[in-house]
């Protein structure tokens, strides 16, 4: 673990809910952004129900999205799944009746604000495999500088288990390949390197936020982050909702991407919003 390891600003939000400029500047300077209470009670409960319904059917009757990691012998497991807002209303509520897409639009300096898709995530206790260095834009057939991973807390993540940002790094020019979550999964036809073990890089500052259920960080496309597994005896879950807005483009990419998702008559280097990409402002 690199010894530069520091603690986000994290910001309240008035009760107007418009985050602060010092919000929107630390966003722009780190490419990454805490902000505290972003969804109230109602909202936590009612996406903590959904995960765990979610949970459950795919773990019942299989499901084509729905990834389980796990090693023998473990007592926990890696869950994730997406295009959740496709099956159930809960997601379709958050996604389109949330502040999600007005705190995804202020923080990016955005006009217009399109959905891409959702994804949850559950690290039940026990789970020993950690979420690897990477970057979103890696995984997406897509272009721009207002993209954005709006990762919502649905439990309390405590220094222990929460995500690592390598503050800045959405400003590098080197790009890097996809990784997998879990054993075996490999994407085919990428030749870039892969990215580099950040937590061996002093040089690096490494920030990382504890969060509190309802709080949220803003994760700029081309950011690094990683987690650590879960040894506590407690859950992590979380739902991110990722977001496109002014200058967020198609970008044909021929190989395999994650979600693979190409839309409905998307054309490279045109605006992405469709039937399966929704505009929402």
């Amino acid at each position: 673990m690199s010894t530069a390891l520091t603690q986000l600003p994290a910001f309240d939000l008035p009760p107007s809910g418009r985050p602060p400029e010092a919000a929107v500047e630390a966003y722009q300077q780190d490419g990454v952004v805490c902000l505290r209470r972003a969804f109230d009670r109602d909202w936590v409960a009612a996406l903590r129900k959904g995960v765990d319904r979610a949970i459950d059917d795919a773990l019942q009757r299989g499901g084509d999205r729905a990834v389980r990691v796990s090693h023998p012998g473990e007592p926990g497991f890696f869950f994730y799944d997406m295009f959740l807002w496709k099956r159930y209303r809960v997601f379709r509520d958050f996604a389109f009746e949330s502040p999600a897409a007005d705190l995804a639009r202020r923080i990016m300096r955005s006009q217009t604000m399109t959905f891409y898709y959702d994804l949850i995530l559950s690290k039940e206790p026990g789970t020993t495999s950690p979420t690897p260095w990477h970057y979103d834009e890696a995984y997406w057939p897509v272009s721009g500088t207002q993209i954005c991973n709006l990762w919502t807390a649905l439990d309390p993540i405590p220094i222990e288990t929460a995500l690592r940002f390598v503050r800045g790094s959405h400003r590098h020019p080197e790009n890097y390949r996809a990784v997998g979550f879990g054993p075996g999964i490999q994407y085919q036809g990428q030749s870039d390197p892969l990215p580099p073990d950040w937590d061996g890089d002093e040089k690096h500052p490494i920030g990382y936020a504890p969060l509190a259920p309802g709080d949220c960080l803003i994760i700029n496309l081309r950011t690094h982050h990683s987690a650590p597994g879960n040894l506590s005896t407690r859950r992590r879950r979380a739902l991110a909702t990722h977001w496109l807005g002014d200058d967020a483009r198609y970008n044909h990419k021929t190989w395999q991407c994650d979600p693979d998702e190409r839309g409905e008559n998307l054309v490279h280097g045109a605006p992405m919003a469709c039937e399966t990409f929704p505009r929402v402002r």
